[in-house]
């Protein structure tokens, strides 16, 4: 008779692990602050504009660089690629089965 009196008490267990930590109250109430970079950007708008215009030249050169370089003919790689691109085909006809018989086993 004990045991079925404490049965209702089971759920009453410790369920701080249901929801996330939330986020701390002086984090949230916290003034607004303006990043350090913000006062350069404010003065010179043109050096940002340089900067931005290098650091997109830099990455046009690099990924230049990348396309220019052959790609490794490596057997496994090959062989890994058609099985994939025989798996993709695969799925393909698979799908358009299911779209013309949508009944059909597996779909």
């Amino acid at each position: 008779m004990a045991l079925i009196a404490t049965l209702p008490l089971l759920g009453c267990g410790d369920r701080s692990g249901d929801y996330p930590a939330l986020l701390p109250t002086d984090q949230v109430l916290a003034e607004p602050s303006i990043p350090g970079h913000a006062q350069i950007a404010a003065n010179s708008p043109d050096q940002v504009v340089a900067d931005l215009e290098t650091a997109g030249a830099a990455l046009a050169v690099s990924s230049a660089e990348v396309t220019a370089n052959t790609p490794v003919a490596d057997a496994a790689l090959n062989s890994r690629a058609e099985t994939l691109r025989q798996r993709a085909a695969a799925l393909r006809r698979a799908a358009t089965a299911c779209a013309d018989l949508p009944d059909a086993p597996g779909c």
